[in-house]
């Protein structure tokens, strides 16, 4: 992630927050302490633990919502009251959602092929990271109303999830891709916002970029595991 923002780029160009080296540094700190978080929680007890209450999609969702998506409003609402205990919380709650998910796929399909199948997952999601940077910097197009898309594709993939779990398991293929998609467009809203200055804190920034390039990370995660685990077969 550390690439994505590079001096390059950010001149393509809209005007842009001079701290800009430190969202990136707070942005790829956060990702990097989360992938070691899963890495080590697979090896835990916690893992199978994961992997159970996500093998329910109805369980799984209330989970990351509560973890995740609670996290994120806690984080937001402590840099909003400049209470970083507060966001510390928040952000806590985040890196356990995400560890706990990204625990339960390593424990699930990981075997000996946990630490090359998050080294692949981080060079894919760094590149898709820098290709949205890229269109992001280099257009003057208004993103603004990204962040409504994104909670479409999320409302869209829980109910065709929720379908999926009555009807036909296939569907639930298509809820994954809804998910994934929310969080690339999510990720498009925060490198915008990032251009725009469009949040007065830094670290507002750093969580937002963060939770979507997190969100995109364990979708690629799901994907490479599951294509190596096929080919070690």
């Amino acid at each position: 992630m550390s690439s994505t923002f590079d001096r390059s780029t950010l001149n393509a160009g809209a005007t842009v927050d001079r701290n800009i080296s430190k969202i990136i540094g707070m942005g790829t700190a956060l990702v990097a302490v989360n992938i070691l978080v899963m890495l080590g929680l697979s090896y835990t007890p916690i893992a199978p633990l994961g992997a159970a209450l996500f093998s329910s999609f109805f369980v799984g969702i209330a989970v990351f919502a509560v973890t995740v998506g609670g996290g994120f409003w806690i984080a937001t609402k402590g840099v909003e009251r400049g209470s970083m205990g507060l966001a510390g919380v928040g952000v806590l709650l985040i890196q356990g959602g995400y560890g706990l998910f990204g625990a339960a796929i390593l424990y699930i399909y990981g075997g000996g092929l946990r630490v090359p199948a998050l080294g692949i997952t981080t060079v894919v999601t760094g590149a898709i990271t820098a290709v949205v940077a890229t269109v992001v910097f280099k257009s003057n197009y208004d993103f603004s109303g990204w962040q409504r898309y994104a909670f479409g594709c999320f409302i869209g993939g829980l109910v065709v999830g929720a379908a999926g779990v009555f009807l036909n398991p296939i569907l639930l293929v298509v809820a994954g891709l809804l998910f994934f998609l929310g969080f690339v467009v999510d990720l498009t809203y925060e490198i915008w916002a990032v251009r725009e200055n469009r949040y007065a804190s830094d670290l507002r920034n750093a969580i937002g970029i963060y939770v979507a390039v997190m969100g995109v990370f364990v979708h690629v995660l799901q994907w490479v595991l599951r294509i190596l685990s096929m080919l070690n077969r």
